[in-house]
Order: structure tokens, then sequence, then C-alpha cells
């Protein structure tokens, strides 16, 4: 009942210059069928001696998180059954032992732990958390979320999925910028949490569903409720990166300073190499791309080199030292078509068709040159019989 008030006086609260819409959002406990990613923070432990429970003395490590407007204290034993953890799980005061969920093979030791979250105005909340300990650093234990908001949201003539997630882990919904917003703009009825989703944004993002530019007003404090306004700044769209969906278009400027464009490889099957001359693991594929123009240039594929060095000096350099004869495009280190296609590392490599479809993304060596080969229907059999086929004459 308190947190349905919260979230009725905060709508109630914001002043509407545009079109807006509300949105319930229901606590979900477990966030790891989303994504198993999450913004890693530490919280420090004092060591102190305290009697066991058998009456001898034990070391103790102890914290306390500060989650929205309260604290939960954590306490570790090491105790002859292994280490022990207690936590807080209501700011009462009371610590309640906490079971560990598993044990990792380095020998840390990982909770999730469900919490009771209290806000300033008495209000209370669940909101669960992982626990990451390791007895070979034991004065710190990392944390991170397991918890979301979630809810359905009509945007124009669509309703989607959407959810919300306290990516900072500070217990709180309402401060924008540490929040992350996950909204199905493609309307498959999943929300996709990958780093280079196009359905992911910061809270305090604008975001574009069907043309129009929308953005979070508000969210309550315990994510309850948010608020969607439209904005009067547009925001282009996020174009999937996903297999079947169109590669996003683009042009760009040779090393050279010649103009080059993926519809320019229109009805050719195209590798995108995104790479750069520092990157090592992006100079050890560049045999499995020479390799692919021999074994399949004459059947219509072609590469594209994306260089993201950090200056055109040295996107010139790295192509010459490596002999690189495929088209490049340099785009430099947070270029624009670095930023289309979202990339979070190197070498990234987008295959797409003659159509100009992502086929896949990601693959290196022999498992990029087996997708050339599926995609274009060439099998070992036919590369025999073709080898076996004797010249007429």
């Amino acid at each position: 009942m308190r947190r349905t008030a919260i979230a009725a006086g905060l709508l109630i609260a914001i002043t509407v210059a545009v079109a807006a819409v509300d949105v319930v959002l229901e606590y979900v406990g477990d966030i790891t069928a989303l994504t198993g990613e999450c913004f890693i923070r530490v919280l420090r432990l004092d060591s102190e001696t305290i009697e066991g429970p058998d009456g001898e003395p034990v070391t103790a490590y102890i914290g306390s998180l500060e989650l929205a407007g309260g604290e939960h204290a954590v306490q570790l034993t090491t105790e002859p059954e292994g280490p022990i953890l207690r936590v807080d799980l209501d700011g009462s005061g009371e610590l309640v032992r906490t079971e560990w969920d598993m044990v990792f093979v380095d020998g840390s030791f990982l909770a999730n732990v469900p919490l009771t979250i209290v806000y300033e105005d008495g209000a209370q909340a669940p909101y669960q958390i992982f626990l990451k300990w390791s007895p070979f650093l034991p004065t710190a234990i990392t944390f991170c979320r397991n918890s979301y908001r979630e809810g359905e949201v009509t945007l124009g003539e669509r309703t989607l999925r959407m959810g919300i997630v306290d990516a900072d882990t500070d217990g709180r919904y309402d401060i924008l910028a540490g929040g992350v917003l996950l909204i199905d703009t493609d309307g498959d009825g999943e929300l996709l949490a990958t780093g280079d989703s196009h359905e992911m944004f910061f809270l305090d993002d604008r975001f574009n569903v069907d043309g129009t530019t929308y953005e979070i007003a508000a969210v309550a404090v315990d994510g309850s409720a948010a608020r969607i306004e439209e904005s009067e700044e547009f925001a282009p769209p996020k174009p999937p990166l996903l297999s079947g969906f169109p590669a996003p278009a683009f042009s760009g400027s040779s090393p050279e300073g010649e103009s080059i464009l993926l519809a320019g490889f229109a009805g050719d099957v195209v590798v995108i190499d995104f790479w750069a001359g520092w990157c090592g693991p992006c100079i050890r594929e560049l045999p499995t791309l020479r390799t692919l123009l021999e074994d399949f240039g004459d059947l219509g594929v072609s590469i594209l080199g994306i260089n993201m060095d950090r200056t055109l000096a040295e996107a010139q350099a790295a192509v010459e030292a490596n002999a690189i004869d495929w088209p490049q495009v340099f785009d430099g280190a947070d270029g624009p078509i670095g930023r289309l296609y979202r990339i979070e590392g190197i070498p990234m490599m987008y295959l797409v068709d003659a159509e100009g479809v992502i086929v896949t993304r990601g693959l290196r060596g022999q498992d990029l040159l087996d997708a050339v080969a599926e995609l274009l229907g060439v099998t070992e059999e036919s590369e025999d019989a073709s080898d076996q086929t004797e010249p007429e004459g």
C-alpha cells in the first residue's frame, strides 16, 4: 500500500508539458534470465576478533551496505565449517545467517541475498543482490543487483515490454543517471540486455520507438512506477545488430581519402572487420581473412575493414605494415561507424549476405570460414569435385 502511494504521489507531482504515459512496474527477484553482467561495487570490511559459537575466538570481517535510506550490516566469520555469512536483511540491525549459493573454482563464495530496502520516509520494497567474497582477499566483498522492475507500456500503437534496472546497486531507481532502461523496441516480446543491445538505454537517455522520440521523466524511488514523455529533441533509432536484420548502412573514407559506402558492396557477401593496428588478436586474424579471399573471393565474397586506430597516420602505417590489400575505412577510436555498430571490443566481424542482411557476428578463424562456406553452399564434396574436374579440350 505504501509503495502504491509513493508511486501515485510521484506521478501526480510531475508537471506534464507533453504527451506522457504512466507505467506500473512489478518487482522481479532474479535478473539472470536477462543478463549475467553487472556493474561490480566493492564494500571494504574491517577485521576484528569475536567470540565464536563454541566460545573460541574467531576472526570476523564486518561492513555495512548503504542502500537507499538505510544500512544493512554484513558479517563474515571464519569458522571450522567454513566462512559464515550473516546479513541484516531488513535494516533492523539483526544479523541473519545467509547460505552461500555457489563456491567457485578459485575458492570464492557467492550468495544471492534477498533484502527489504527501507527508504527515507519509512516505505519498504524488496531488493535482491549478489554478494561475492574470497578468503584470499578477506577485507573486501563485492556486490551487485540481482533484481529489476518490469511492466508494459503503450507507445503509439504498440504495447511493449519494458524493464528498469538499478545498475549502480544503490537501492534507488529515481536517480536516472544510475539506472538502465530496457524496452522491447523490435516487438519480439523479449528484452535484450547485451552491451550492444538496440533495446538498452540509460534511464536519462532519449530513445526512439517507431519514429517518435521519448524520454523517462521520472521513476519512483523503489522502481514501482515510471513516467515516459515524448521528447522535444530527436534521438535516432538504435538499429538491431542481430542475425536476420539489415546491416546498418554507413559511409566513410579510406586512409587515402576515397569515399567508401557499404551500399557499394551490394550483391556481394561482405565480412565487415572492425580492427586496429595495436590490437594483437586483430592482427592474428589477418591470415584467416586472406584465406577467405583466396577461397571465396571469386564467388562474390568481399572484406571491408573498419580501422579503429587513434590517428589516420597510425591507420595508414598498420595497413602498410600488414600488407592489407582489401578496402579500408578509417573510423578512428570513437568514430561514427563504431558507434553505429556499438563496438565494445575488437576484433569484431560481421558476416553480411548479398542482400545486406546480417548472417552472424563475432566469429573468428575456422568458424568464420565455415560460416562463409555454409552461406555460399560450398561443401568439401563440391570443392573436391571442382578440383577433380578435367579441363575441356
